[in-house]
C-alpha cells in the first residue's frame, strides 16, 4: 500500500509546462472549432482535434519516480493525487485563471434548460429528431425495438424505454462525433468566456433532444468495471496533454471498446489508450455495430490520469485511470472494503443516483480503505470539498483489508473530524446496534454530530440521492 503520508507537491510546474498550458487553446478557439466540425459534420479535415476537448486539471510532479505509478488498474496509484496541484490555483498560471478554472458537471440540468422552449420531450419528437439528421433512422429505430424491453424491466415507462434505446441505438450508427461534439460545445458555451460564440441558436436542437435521451438511458446501464481500449489519432500538440501525471476530464462522449480486438475501423490511428474504466456504460446490446464492438461509453466531464506512455511503432500506447474527483455539484464519498468487486451489493445502487439527471448529477469517489479515503480528503480535490454542503460521506463498519478490521468506520470518520470536514456521514451497517458502541467508544458519544448509522437500504438511498427524510 502506498504511504498515507506522501511527500506534497511542491506546488509548482516546470516551465515547459507552463509554457504549455499558456500557449494552449483558450475557450473562445475551441468553441470555434467546435461550431465548425457541427457545421462540417462528416468533413474528416474539419473534425474536432483531441486537445479541443481535452481539459487539464492538474498534475502529479515527477509521477514516473513514484513506486506505482504503472499501476494503472489498481486503486493504489490514486493516493498520489495527494501530492497533485490544482491548475485553477497555479500561480504561474494568473493570466489564464479563468481558462483552467475547475469545470463541475452540471450536464444533466444544462439540457434541461436548453430544452425548455424547444420541442415538448416525447419519443414521437425524439423520432423527428432523429429524421432530421438522418433520413436512414428507421433501422436505428428497428434496433431499439429490440432493445427498449430492457428500461422496462428497471422500472421506466415504455414512452421513456423507446426514447432510451433509440438515443443509444442513434449515437451508435454513425452520430458519435455529431453528438460528441455538440457535448463539448454545451459544456463550453456555458463558460460564456466570448458572447458571440455563446448564442444557443448555433446549436442543434435535435443533437440537444437526443444527448438529452442518452445521458437518461445510460444513467440506467450498468458501470463497466474493468480495462478497455480506444484508439486515437494525436498529433504533436495533442500529445502534449498526455503526459504521466497529467489529470484531465474529456468534455464530450468518448467510445471505447472492452477487448480492442473488434475495432477494426480503428486500428489505423497512432494511439492505443488503455483505460482503467469506472463509469464508463457497457452498450453493445443496444449499438447498431453490437456485432463488430463491445462499446463502452464515457460520459462528458469523465476524469483520468496519464499513468505510463510508451512510444512505439506504429502506435504509443497510453494507460489512463478513470478517477472520480468530486467535480459536481453533489458528490458522495463512499468507503468500503469490497466497494470495487463486481457483485458488490451496493453497486446498483449507486449507478441508481445517477439516474437523477436534470434534478442531480451526483458524482461518487469509491474508495476501499481508509488510507485511500483520507489521502483523497488531504488532497487539493479533496479540500474543494470541506465548504460544500452537498458533499457526504458514507462507510461500512466492518473492513477486512485494514490493520482493526471491526471498527474501521468509526476510525474512519473520526479522522474526516480531525481533518475539518464537518458534513454529514453515514454509516451503512447490518449490526446498528454494535455499530454505536464503536463510535462510543471512538467518540466519547454514541451520537456523534452529524454522523448516522443505519442498516436499512431506504435510509442509504435517502442519503445518498440527497433526499429529505
Amino acid at each position: 500500500m502506498a504511504s498515507s503520508k506522501l511527500k506534497k507537491s511542491s506546488n509548482t510546474i516546470s516551465e515547459e509546462n507552463q509554457k504549455r498550458l499558456l500557449s494552449r487553446y483558450d475557450n473562445n478557439d475551441a468553441l470555434k472549432h467546435a461550431q465548425l466540425a457541427m457545421d462540417s459534420f462528416g468533413d474528416k479535415k474539419k473534425k474536432l482535434r483531441q486537445r479541443m476537448y481535452v481539459q487539464p486539471i492538474g498534475q502529479i510532479s515527477n509521477f514516473e519516480e513514484l513506486k506505482h505509478f504503472k499501476s494503472y488498474n489498481n486503486e493504489i496509484v490514486e493516493q498520489y493525487l495527494e501530492q497533485a496541484l490544482l491548475y485553477e490555483n497555479e500561480a504561474s498560471l494568473r493570466e489564464k485563471r479563468d481558462e483552467y478554472a475547475i469545470i463541475e458537471d452540471d450536464f444533466g440540468p444544462l439540457l434541461e434548460k436548453k430544452l425548455k422552449d424547444g420541442a415538448p420531450l416525447s419519443f414521437k419528437n425524439l423520432r423527428k429528431a432523429c429524421q432530421q439528421l438522418d433520413e436512414n433512422s428507421d433501422v436505428h429505430y428497428q434496433k431499439s425495438n429490440q432493445t427498449y424491453g430492457y428500461f422496462v424491466e428497471r422500472g421506466i415507462s415504455e414512452e421513456n424505454a423507446r426514447s432510451y434505446a433509440m438515443a443509444i441505438a442513434f449515437y451508435s450508427g454513425g452520430y458519435s462525433a455529431l453528438v460528441s461534439t455538440s457535448a463539448n460545445y454545451v459544456v463550453r458555451m456555458e463558460r460564456k468566456v466570448a458572447e458571440m460564440y455563446t448564442d444557443d441558436e448555433k446549436l442543434n436542437s435535435h443533437a440537444v433532444m437526443l444527448m438529452h435521451y442518452l445521458i437518461k438511458g445510460l444513467s440506467h446501464i450498468d458501470f463497466y468495471w474493468g480495462v478497455v481500449t480506444r484508439y486515437v489519432d494525436l498529433d504533436e500538440d495533442d500529445q502534449k496533454d498526455y503526459k504521466p501525471g497529467e489529470i484531465l476530464t474529456w468534455l464530450q462522449f468518448s467510445s471505447a471498446d472492452k477487448g480492442g480486438q473488434d475495432m477494426i475501423h480503428f486500428k489505423e490511428r497512432n494511439t492505443i489508450f488503455k483505460i482503467a474504466s469506472l463509469t464508463g456504460r457497457a452498450i453493445q446490446y443496444f449499438s447498431n455495430c453490437g456485432d463488430q464492438e463491445d462499446e463502452v461509453l464515457f460520459l462528458p466531464h469523465s476524469c483520468f490520469l496519464v499513468c505510463q506512455v510508451i512510444e512505439s511503432k506504429p502506435q504509443r500506447q497510453i494507460f489512463l485511470r478513470q478517477i472520480e474527483l468530486g467535480l459536481s455539484k453533489y458528490v458522495i464519498l463512499w468507503v468500503d472494503d469490497n466497494i470495487f468487486d463486481e457483485d458488490w451489493g451496493n453497486k446498483r445502487l449507486m449507478e441508481r443516483a445517477t439516474t437523477q439527471g436534470a434534478r442531480a448529477n451526483v458524482h461518487f469517489i469509491p474508495k476501499s480503505n481508509t488510507d485511500s479515503a483520507l489521502s483523497f480528503l488531504r488532497s487539493e480535490f479533496g479540500q474543494r470539498m470541506k465548504e460544500k454542503e452537498s458533499f457526504r460521506i458514507v462507510t461500512d463498519m466492518k473492513r477486512t483489508n485494514e490493520n482493526d478490521p471491526s471498527t474501521a468506520g468509526a476510525r474512519l470518520l473520526l479522522e474526516v473530524r480531525k481533518l475539518g470536514f464537518r458534513q454529514s456521514c453515514l454509516i451503512f451497517t447490518g449490526h446498528e446496534g454494535s455499530a454505536y458502541d464503536k463510535l462510543n467508544k471512538m467518540f466519547g458519544t454514541d451520537r456523534p454530530q452529524g454522523i448516522k448509522v443505519t442498516q436499512y437500504e431506504s435510509e442509504l438511498e435517502k442519503f445518498v440521492l440527497f433526499k429529505r427524510s
